[in-house]
């Protein structure tokens, strides 16, 4: 197996058609800062209700089945979850006040935050852990139980304390629990058919109206713990898959907020629009699975990264809103490792060739690809595959609707390959255990590599800070060697705000969740 290239070099400017070409030479990049309209003053309407026009609907409402981290935006305004995360992505109390791991790092104690209920009434309590984490592990359909793996057992020590019984030392397990694996239903709604549909947590929010594919619509819930966090009286999600929908909606009044394509700042912007940047742990990824066509060989999947112009899609797509990087973690994470370079395969199209020839396949081949009907997934995949065609490799497109697309592919394991934008979690352990280990749910057909397996065991045993970056760093130069997926780029997507809005957060993973989202009245 040969090492990867890990300096830089020039890049070809061949393999794209016509179309991609326009687009680079008419489209210079738009450069992130700049003049944009002042946040506004004044003071909170707390009968505001906020409105935000989502990209992608909801795959369903039961946060323990449900397949995609897109659906976060989703359920955790109705959700709360034992552990929240900080503007940095580092944990904090929730529904668990407190936590600390034992000794021998085989047990997780939580404290639990008393005198909260369900929006059914049903209160919240050990029993309640209990229940969700035994349901998150075993109910059928379950997309968290491989996260929830090491859990052996769940003890009730207390009315409002758990320790969670490991079966082997997981420092993330605390971030784990901020995610969708952590999130609790009411006990009583576990066995409702209707859960898809009809939430019942104990969040921000209750769900009061739901039109699947079209539009959520919530209200605060009375008594919430933390009344600092609910600002207005409700929060009404539209979707709308295409972004010219989401501006004209901001335009009009009809909206307060959304994400941009980069294409869109300038035109915002020029009519009053407030734009400010995103940060963000996801990334636009080109992911096969490894099982199917002929993405088991290490040089077909190195002839992906070489084949693709990653560059070009930042230059011409994401218009200087994204940052080539090789690593599924992002740069200013303590996962990164700084002496991997962004770019250790480029964009040299001979090379791709050659490597698919030394795998046997010098006429090329064919495969399908899954992409989402949103119209920016659908510029970066003609783009990619122009490139491809360039090197002999066919890539035939089956288009879906966003909210289906993680279910055909991660839980039916239908297609060859998904590209999209997303992957980035609370802790790089699981984004790395989720598409890389056997039985992760992002990783249809289990490849792996014996020292992927390794790395991630001890970047999940190592407690001390300093162990698990340097565990941390063996592993991303096991991913970049391995390939098993093509990291396109980081965007950090330019959001939107309406002239009203005083205070919002995007979220580390550009799915905000609303906490303390305020808005002036009209």
């Amino acid at each position: 197996m040969s090492a990867p290239v890990r300096s830089s070099a020039a890049r070809l400017a061949v393999g794209l058609l016509a179309l991609f070409t326009l687009l680079l030479t008419a489209c210079a990049p738009i450069a992130p800062a700049g003049p944009t309209a002042a946040a506004p003053t004044g003071p909170a309407d707390p009968e505001a209700v906020f409105r935000w026009a989502n990209a992608v609907g909801l795959s369903r409402f039961d946060p323990h089945r449900a397949t995609s981290s897109n659906d976060n935006t989703h359920l955790f305004l109705t959700y709360d979850r034992l552990v929240h995360t900080d503007a940095d992505g580092q944990p904090v109390p929730g529904l668990a006040t407190d936590w600390a791991f034992s000794a021998d790092g085989l047990a997780l104690d939580l404290a639990l935050r008393e005198g909260v209920a369900f929006h059914d009434g049903v209160p919240f309590d050990a029993a309640a852990v209990r229940a969700n984490i035994e349901r998150a592990k075993t109910v059928e359909g379950s997309a968290v139980a491989p996260e929830l793996a090491a859990v052996e057992s769940v003890e009730v020590t207390g009315a409002h304390a758990v320790r969670l019984h490991l079966n082997a030392p997981n420092a993330a397990l605390p971030l784990v629990l901020s995610d969708r694996a952590g999130a609790m239903v009411s006990p009583a709604a576990f066995d409702d058919p209707g859960l898809d549909q009809n939430p019942v947590g104990a969040g921000m929010f209750r769900v009061t109206d739901y039109q699947p594919g079209a539009r959520i619509s919530y209200r605060a819930a009375p008594g919430y713990w933390d009344p600092g966090a609910v600002r207005v009286a409700g929060v009404d999600m539209v979707i709308y898959t295409d972004p010219v929908t989401r501006l004209n909606a901001l335009r009009t009044g009809e909206t307060d907020a959304t994400v941009l394509s980069p294409d869109q700042v300038e035109e915002a912007r020029a009519t009053g629009i407030r734009v400010e940047p995103g940060r963000t742990t996801n990334f636009w990824y080109f992911q096969p699975n490894r099982a199917r066509s002929e993405f088991a060989d290490v040089r077909v999947r190195r002839a992906l990264w070489h084949a693709i112009d990653r560059q070009a899609l930042v230059d011409a797509l994401a218009r200087g809103y994204g940052e080539l990087s090789a690593q599924p973690v992002p740069e200013w994470s303590f996962a990164h490792d700084p002496g991997i370079g962004p770019d250790p395969y480029p964009h040299d199209p001979q090379r791709a060739r050659d490597l698919l020839a030394e795998a046997g396949l010098a006429d090329g081949f064919t495969f399908e690809a899954l992409v989402s009907a949103s119209p920016d997934v659908q510029r970066h995949a003609e783009a990619i595959q122009a490139d491809l065609a360039a090197v002999g490799i066919t890539m035939q497109m089956r288009v879906l609707e966003g909210a289906q697309i993680t279910d055909v592919f991660f839980g039916r394991e239908e297609g060859d390959l998904l590209l999209g934008p997303g992957g980035g979690r609370p802790d790089p352990a699981q984004t790395t255990g989720l598409r890389y280990t056997p039985g992760g749910f992002m990783n249809p057909g289990d490849h792996t590599t014996p020292e992927l397996q390794r790395l991630q065991q001890e970047v999940l045993a190592a407690t001390d800070p300093q162990q698990r970056t340097a565990a941390f760093h063996d592993l991303m130069a096991e991913f970049v060697d391995a390939a098993p997926e093509v990291i396109l780029y980081y965007a950090t997507p330019p959001v939107a705000l309406s002239p009203q809005v005083l205070h919002f957060e995007p979220g580390l993973a550009d799915r905000p969740e609303f906490r303390g989202v305020a808005k002036a009245g009209v």
